[in-house]
């Protein structure tokens, strides 16, 4: 009896409890940043960013002793690879956490959300590749609600807004430099993660020690001594790393598609949660508009992500293309895992991992 070559599909339970977990730590992980800047009334960023690498690393290191998780020995080549990845992916979790400090949870999800038109237009400079009508429109509905919702922001900040963008752009060109480098790099998910988190420790101490005065102001800050605050900044800082797992596991098991889904669907309960726990928002009709006009385009993108992936088995067998002219893959599939990174703070999730299908190197 003949054996089936195909790997069988995970079962569904499986693929329901990866995306379960991966939006339950998401908003988790939202909602306690904006908790310890905002009801700790602890507004050090960089201190939080800080404690979030350093625990990362520290699980990384005790995980992979009980070989639970791998990112190989330690290679300054590698580090050489990852030094780029890891100074954008820097900029981008300490900029996200400066306009969480100073932004509403709603308005930070719908800001954050131009970081998708920055991947595209990125996408159509440096490898002339771009959307689809559909895909296009849906990403539009995103940005005319961030417009919306940025006019009629009645809590207003422009350090928070100054933030945001910093942290659009360097996501965008976090996620384009992957994407150009994928195809080049032996780095494996695990090592990618470890990397960054290494290379990004000594930049941000520098930065904290030279360039901020945060320290002497955490050091006689009275919350330190409150230990229902020492548990939930642990469990904040806690919370980074095991999102990057739940986003692997996610789209290992499922596809880059249904996590973006997920991640919007998360958007949806962050935006709401976000609304009325923390005391922050001051309501107005054509803001609520401006945010659910975001949400409501990124739920248009995921669907549109969705349908342009589905195969074809059809048309393909009436009309089979050459390979060489067949593309690698479909401008949306591409997009959906690099618009799920954009939704997440902090982390860096895009796998460059050898002999994936990607973007020809640029000769």
């Amino acid at each position: 009896m003949a054996t089936s070559l195909i790997p069988e599909a995970p079962p569904l339970s499986k693929k329901f409890a990866a995306c379960l977990s991966y939006g339950a730590v998401s908003v988790s992980i939202t909602l306690f940043n904006k908790a310890v800047f905002t009801v700790y009334k602890f507004p050090y960023p960089c201190t939080v960013t800080t404690l979030q690498i350093s625990v990362s690393l520290v699980y990384m290191v005790i995980l992979q002793r009980f070989k639970l998780f791998d990112y190989g020995k330690l290679s300054f080549s590698k580090a050489k690879q990852a030094a780029p990845l890891a100074i954008l992916w820097w900029l981008y979790v300490v900029s996200g956490l400066f306009a969480l400090r100073f932004l509403t949870v709603p308005m930070f999800s719908v800001l954050r959300r131009s970081t998708t038109l920055l991947v595209v237009g990125g996408e159509w400079l440096l490898f002339s590749r771009g959307p689809t009508l559909s895909a296009l429109l849906s990403i539009l509905v995103m940005i005319a609600g961030a417009i919306i919702a940025g006019v009629t922001d009645l809590t207003f900040s422009l350090p928070g807004y100054i933030w945001v963008a910093i942290c659009a752009v360097s996501t965008a060109a976090y996620l384009l430099l992957i994407k150009y480098l994928k195809d080049e790099s032996g780095l494996s998910q695990n090592a990618l993660l470890f990397y960054n988190n290494l290379l990004a420790l000594p930049i941000m101490l520098a930065y904290l020690l030279l360039a901020t005065d945060e320290l002497q102001h955490v050091m006689s800050s009275p919350q330190l001594s409150s230990p229902s605050f020492q548990a939930f900044l642990l469990l904040s800082a806690s919370q980074a790393f095991l999102l990057n797992l739940c986003i692997f596991w996610c789209t290992t098991v499922n596809s880059p598609v249904a996590t973006t889904v997920t991640g919007q669907m998360k958007d949806i309960l962050t935006t709401g949660l976000g609304l009325f726990l923390f005391g922050d928002v001051r309501f107005s009709a054509k803001n609520i508009i401006g945010v659910m006009a975001g949400l409501l385009g990124g739920m248009l993108y995921s669907t549109v992500s969705f349908l342009e992936r589905r195969p074809k088995p059809e048309l393909s067998k009436r009309n089979p293309a050459p390979p060489d002219t067949m593309p690698p893959r479909s401008w949306s599939q591409d997009l959906s895992l690099m618009t799920l990174l954009s939704h997440v703070t902090p982390g860096p999730t895009g796998s460059l991992r050898k002999g994936t299908r990607g973007l020809p190197s640029p000769s």
